[in-house]
């Protein structure tokens, strides 16, 4: 858990201490910090501010006229004794597929009369006639091509590929759909543009038309780009920004925020450590934190979090990535742990404690 102070919560809404903690390790030799100065201030006063700063070791910090103030992580939030409310109405970018769907079908099986909309860009690919179902990608560009060449084709391996994933997208989202309508729930999916804000409040207005006020928002849209700072573009920057901070940002605006009981933002050990290759994701992730902590300040009675994962086992870490992880000890965060720790914390979190960090610390 990160507890920064009260004024930058209500005032600091930037990324950037996620970018100065990616270029210490990218950059080992050279000081970089970030230093976050109160708003309303006179330009002399962030003057006197900086210089007493300089005069320390002081790393990423708010900079106020009481002091600074650092972030301290916890590994071990609490529970609140507060009763959790029977149904709400969830909306989850980001929700259908991967370790956020299975935090959703946690908090489904928690909640059963809940309706969990999930948003995503994926068609729902109807799976091909007399072609066995499989989650294999090897195995199915294999049917795909036998099929294609069965019909007098020759298909390019592009082609197959892109195939091949729009299936296994398409049925990923089917068997979360399903998972949660076992619960009980009521399961929707809608496909949402996260980078446009037309396909986003078009996506809100029917939600809300349909089934009442959003009361539970899960924002797990996320997407890489990694590369180290000196060779990124500012369209890799963008395409990392776009459904994470960007689409965030043109949600809230779209969502009567009077009515949300739980938020739960997907964030990253990287905003907390920095990680070498991801300035930008670490920076998106950071700035997360920092609009938990506003959503937090605006909305007394809700309970409002940003989970800085670790690396999950079962989501963006393949074998290679899971032994890198494991060079430096740090280990992956089940799905039934992580699952479970979500829907605790998002159902029946300590308040006051915004920002979370999951799983081991990076060194």
């Amino acid at each position: 858990m990160l507890e920064p102070s009260s004024e930058a919560a209500a005032d600091q809404l930037c990324g950037l201490s996620g970018l100065s903690r990616t270029l210490r390790q990218e950059w080992p030799n050279h000081d970089v910090v970030t230093w976050s100065l109160p708003a309303g201030e006179r330009v002399t006063g962030w003057a006197e501010l900086v210089t007493t700063a300089l005069g320390t070791d002081l790393s990423d910090a708010v900079l106020t006229r009481q002091g600074a103030a650092t972030q301290a992580i916890h590994h071990a939030p609490r529970l609140s004794r507060a009763a959790v409310e029977a149904s709400n109405v969830w909306f989850v970018p980001g929700g259908a597929r991967g370790v956020t769907a299975a935090c959703v079908k946690e908090l489904a099986r928690r909640q059963p009369g809940s309706v969990f909309v999930l948003a995503g860009r994926s068609d729902i690919v109807p799976w091909p006639e007399g072609m066995d179902v499989t989650g294999d990608m090897k195995q199915l560009r294999g049917a795909l091509i036998s099929v294609a060449r069965a019909s007098g084709q020759t298909p390019s391996l592009p082609d197959v590929d892109r195939q091949a994933k729009a299936l296994l997208a398409g049925q990923e989202i089917r068997e979360t759909l399903d998972d949660i309508s076992i619960s009980g729930a009521q399961a929707v999916y809608v496909r949402t543009d996260m980078s446009d804000r037309a396909s986003i409040q078009s996506a809100i207005a029917k939600v809300s038309q349909q089934y009442g006020s959003i009361t539970g928002l899960v924002h797990g849209a996320g997407v890489l780009s990694d590369g180290l700072a000196l060779k990124k573009s500012r369209e890799d920057v963008a395409y990392v920004f776009g459904p994470k901070v960007e689409g965030l940002a043109m949600l809230l605006e779209a969502i009567d925020l009077s009515q949300l009981r739980h938020v739960g933002l997907f964030s990253s050990a990287s905003a907390v450590f920095g990680n070498v290759g991801q300035s930008d994701y670490a920076m998106a992730n950071a700035w997360l934190g920092a609009m938990a902590r506003k959503l937090s300040a605006d909305l007394p009675d809700a309970i409002v979090k940003s989970f800085c994962w670790g690396p999950w086992a079962g989501g963006m870490v393949d074998s290679s990535l899971a032994g890198h992880f494991a060079s430096r000890g740090i280990s992956l965060i089940g799905l039934e742990d992580g699952a479970r720790i979500f829907a605790d914390q998002i159902l029946q979190g300590e308040r006051s404690e915004v920002e979370l960090l999951i799983g081991d610390e990076w060194a």
